[in-house]
């Protein structure tokens, strides 16, 4: 063994010790890796440095990029908003609907994003259904990592994997190469979930009364009218942006200026011009109504306020407490000189009991109600001083951060769908199809280049720029060959479809304790060497490392998506070990049974 050889063995030792303990972060890691390789003279700084440059860092950058977008444009919280929908009273049909969404958009978008937008919605099926949130946080997390692995771009893993076996001189893998044997093990996956992995889950998990923070939660009286232009004209309140929901309840339509009267949101049929909505919502749809152009909030007497692009108005946004012998006592909304005498006006009113259907600028302020407060929330007036108490600043620029384009919604899908093609068709490699999504997303604003900058997860970035030349150490030092035959002289004997399942087991296991990623990196340089002592095609033993790291189910920290869950679930580590070591165990004889009839 070459001196060269013991320090990559100790570089991947050391490595290996850090992923597994969780000493630093797994990009940290990388980037020790990364150091250590150009540190020690195995790699010359260009080829230390080759993992920034490399086509499977870059289009996952892209792609990324994408999900944010589909993300701030409200593509995934609308899929959330259909699976409460479909959600009924049967927990096994609600399970179904909670496992193939995610399934279905985890294939096209970051797998992360997706479990981060749903999980909320599975404490709302929670309350809705009476299901423990336990028999569905797992389902979902499970289910989206094998929609991600169903596509070549589902995962960043599977587009490391692609680089790395393009780089040895193989052809590359197609979009949609994965889908059918994706699809086989989501099935089984669905059916084990429903009839053995449910029940577990329902020991398993602790019950435990989901709460929202009072920025969703909190119910405020306000009123909004209808502007001339705006793009809300003519069209139904039903399926329309103001459509009722939970967030936002609709009291009445009054159309005063036409002397037409009061409608319920049943009898107002098309919205015109001047209608005023008596509404009850939270502090979050307030902000994304006091944002929006079609609308305007009839206290609001300033500049509306832009949250992406363009000026932004430099106000505080406070909830006011009406204290005794205040000055607004007893009076209506609509008699009181906000900004003159207090330089702030109110966006909405709560009251400490029940919310009627009254007009906000009628109705009558009492001691101890709340008014949401856009302006200056220091108190520099006598009145100000003494006709309230500000009891919290809402931060209004985290919540806009998660305020959806929906405006956009359709060109971003639009745009994703045109990425998919060009890659399918070959028309553009999918490196190029995907970084002309992120132009024309960013030149359409359904995302812009700040919130690009902010919402993409870097970690991801540096962990594969950090990791990727591991792989070149590997083939440089000729530990790949020297692994793969030891592992050949191991198995001698033996059918190529034991390699297979040996392969995928190890896989398995592995990303268990460490990341997918660098078990990919490991790995896939070995199983190609392996491939080619034993005169077999490498791709079985390629797609069983990749489903190997997309489907680790073992332990709460194999994947990222089951530590995302592992809190908010009220899970034991036990529950991962008990419900994910089955169908691993169940996918392990699958993919030993289909992968070599399938791709060999």
């Amino acid at each position: 063994m070459t001196v060269e050889l013991i320090i990559l063995s100790a570089i991947v030792l050391g490595a290996l010790v850090l992923f597994t303990t969780g000493v630093v972060s797994v990009d940290i890691t990388a980037i020790i890796v990364m150091v250590s390789l150009m540190v020690t003279g195995i790699l010359t700084p260009e080829e230390g440095i080759s993992g920034f440059s490399s086509t499977a860092t870059t289009t996952v950058l892209a792609l990324l990029i994408l999900s944010e977008g589909l993300k701030n444009t409200g593509a995934v919280e609308m899929l959330g908003d259909k699976m409460i929908t479909l959600t009924g009273k049967y927990e096994w049909f609600t399970l179904v609907v909670v496992m193939i969404i995610p399934a279905f958009a985890s294939a096209f978008i970051n797998t992360t994003a997706v479990v981060a937008v749903f999980i909320p919605v599975m404490f709302r099926i929670a309350r809705s259904t009476g299901i423990k949130v336990s028999v569905l946080l797992i389902p979902l997390s499970f289910s989206a990592m094998i929609g991600g692995a169903s596509t070549m771009i589902g995962t960043s893993t599977n587009l490391l994997i692609n680089s790395i076996s393009q780089s040895y001189g193989l052809n590359k893998f197609r979009i949609f190469d994965l889908t059918l044997m994706g699809g086989i093990l989501f099935l089984s996956l669905m059916l084990y979930m429903l009839l053995i992995g449910r029940h577990w889950l329902k020991k398993g998990g602790k019950k435990e009364k989901a709460t929202d923070d009072s920025y969703a939660t909190a119910n405020y009286l306000t009123e909004i009218v209808i502007p001339e232009g705006s793009s809300l004209i003519n069209k139904s309140l039903n399926g329309g942006p103001l459509a009722p929901s939970a967030d936002l309840n609709i009291l009445r339509v009054i159309r005063g200026s036409e002397g037409e009267g009061s409608f319920s949101p049943v009898q107002v049929g098309k919205l015109k011009a001047n209608d005023i909505l008596v509404i009850k919502t939270n502090i979050k749809e307030l902000i994304k109504l006091n944002n929006d152009p079609n609308v305007r909030i009839m206290t609001n007497i300033m500049p509306a306020r832009k949250s992406d692009a363009g000026v932004t108005m430099e106000t505080d946004l406070f909830e006011a407490l009406v204290i005794p012998n205040s000055n607004l006592i007893d009076r209506k909304v609509k008699d009181v000189d906000f900004l003159r005498f207090y330089g702030a006006y109110p966006l909405a009113v709560r009251k400490g009991g029940v919310i009627g259907d009254q007009k906000l600028m009628d109705h009558k302020i009492h001691l101890g109600d709340i008014l949401l407060m856009d302006g200056d929330s220091e108190p520099k007036t006598f009145y100000s001083r003494n006709d309230w108490i500000t009891i919290q600043r809402i931060a209004r620029d985290e919540i806009e951060k998660h305020l959806y384009r929906k405006d956009k919604l359709t060109l971003s899908v639009a745009i994703l769908i045109g990425v998919i093609l060009l890659a399918v068709t070959n028309t553009l490699p999918i490196l190029i199809s995907a970084w002309a999504g992120v132009a024309l997303m960013l030149l359409t604003r359904c995302i812009s280049i700040k919130r690009a900058y902010q919402n993409v997860d870097w970690r991801v970035i540096f962990l594969l720029a950090g990791i990727i030349p591991l792989g070149a150490a590997m083939n440089k030092t000729g530990a790949d060959q020297l692994i793969a035959h030891g592992f050949v002289e191991l198995t001698s004997g033996t059918s190529s479809v034991f390699v297979v399942s040996g392969l995928f087991l190890l896989t398995t296991l592995l990303t268990g304790v460490i990341s997918n990623q660098a078990t990919a990196v490991l790995l896939v340089p070995i199983a190609i060497k392996i491939a080619t002592e034993l005169g077999m095609p490498p791709e079985p033993l390629i797609i069983a490392i990749l489903f190997g790291a997309n489907t680790s189910f073992l332990t709460p920290v194999g994947y990222q998506t089951n530590a995302m869950v592992y809190g908010p679930g009220n899970y034991k580590f036990t529950d991962f070990v008990k419900v994910g070591g089955v169908i691993c165990f169940i996918f392990w004889l699958l993919a030993t049974f289909l992968i070599p009839r399938l791709y060999m």
